[in-house]
């Protein structure tokens, strides 16, 4: 079973959340300009019916790519609205679409038009990360039936959570180029358990809540790994965090998965572009440095940004933290340069 307080969230470990308007930041300009159009689209997979958009650039399409969105109860735009609202995808469309890359993004388990599916509640279907794979397989079948571009000659781009997604369809043969936003760097567990260690150690929290994350942490990582399931006992932090019953199979199955394994895999020459900023609270550019080792056998664009947040939002001198809420901030201009040019080399 899975629900909107149950999906895995890789959490912001530190910072203030700003709640005010996007009107009350800096105005560093808009860098992505709207470009193409949209049109609804469908695809089923196990037994949900999902719900997405195909971006179609305004003139001749010159190739086609599957946007996938980060963690948890997120839709097709990279929003977890009302809580978080970035356009992150959106945006990466908006790029495509003036380079003549047509895409597609859709809303996954849990959000937007698409809802709960066949994983509500009263299914008993257990979510893990294996199907959300397989969602964003049909979703680049459909990708492909509606552009005429096969599915190995795609590109994928996932952010944050999204970046295993689509190394872990790079792993199935899907794709010919891949952008990994702001990706998770390594192995599921071991990046929540140090976001929720440095909460712990944040000052934050009370005591007995950062005693308590301090203490759970370990045995629910060990438990998911040895049986791959969330011991009894867990604190309702630990709980809110996504260490319960319910995403256990989701856990488990995502952390067996090493992202630099994955990477290290990719063809020689494979066209990749990935990102990494100073100001990303949630994964760091020195936790992305081993992922980017092991993309040197690659056609690498890589972007160390200093500015941009986790969502690709510009901070420019604002602190990191205080628009990792529901400000729409323009998008990163370090971010819409590196995506430019990228989609502009794999439209020619």
């Amino acid at each position: 079973m899975i629900g909107a307080a149950t999906i895995p969230l890789l959490v912001v470990a530190g910072g203030a959340t700003f709640t005010g308007t996007a009107s009350a930041l800096p105005d560093t300009g808009s860098v992505i300009a709207p470009s193409g159009s949209d049109t609804e689209v469908t695809f089923d997979a196990s037994g949900t019916t999902f719900h997405g958009s195909l971006r179609n650039p305004d003139g001749e399409v010159k190739g086609a790519a599957l946007l996938l969105p980060g963690s948890g109860v997120t839709d097709r735009n990279g929003n977890q609205a009302p809580m978080m609202v970035a356009d992150t995808l959106l945006r990466v469309s908006e790029s495509l679409a003036a380079q003549g890359i047509a895409s597609l993004r859709f809303d996954k388990i849990g959000a937007g038009a698409t809802g709960l599916g066949s994983y509500a509640p009263e299914t008993g279907n257990v979510y893990g990360f294996t199907d959300q794979v397989d969602h964003a397989q049909a979703a680049a079948e459909l990708l492909s039936e509606r552009t005429g571009f096969g599915v190995d000659d795609i590109l994928v781009l996932g952010h944050s959570e999204g970046g295993l997604t689509t190394l872990a369809l790079a792993e199935r043969g899907i794709g010919d180029g891949y952008g990994l936003l702001a990706p998770l760097s390594m192995r599921y567990l071991d990046l929540l358990s140090g976001q929720l260690e440095a909460l712990a150690n944040s000052g934050q929290l009370s005591e007995a809540d950062a005693d308590a994350l301090r203490n759970d942490i370990p045995r629910a990582v060990d438990s998911l790994r040895s049986t791959g399931t969330v011991p009894e006992g867990m604190s309702p932090m630990m709980q809110q965090f996504g260490f319960n019953e319910f995403t256990a199979t989701f856990l488990a199955e995502a952390d067996a998965l090493n992202p630099p394994d994955l990477a290290a895999s990719l063809p020689d020459g494979t066209p990749v572009l990935l990102t990494c900023s100073d100001k990303d609270l949630n994964i760091t550019c020195d936790q992305i440095e081993p992922l980017r080792i092991s993309l040197e056998h690659t056609d690498l664009q890589f972007g160390h940004f200093t500015t941009a947040n986790h969502t690709l939002e510009e901070l420019g001198p604002l602190p990191a933290g205080i628009a990792d809420g529901p400000a729409l901030l323009p998008a990163s201009t370090e971010f819409a340069t590196a995506i430019n040019g990228w989609a502009a080399q794999r439209g020619q």
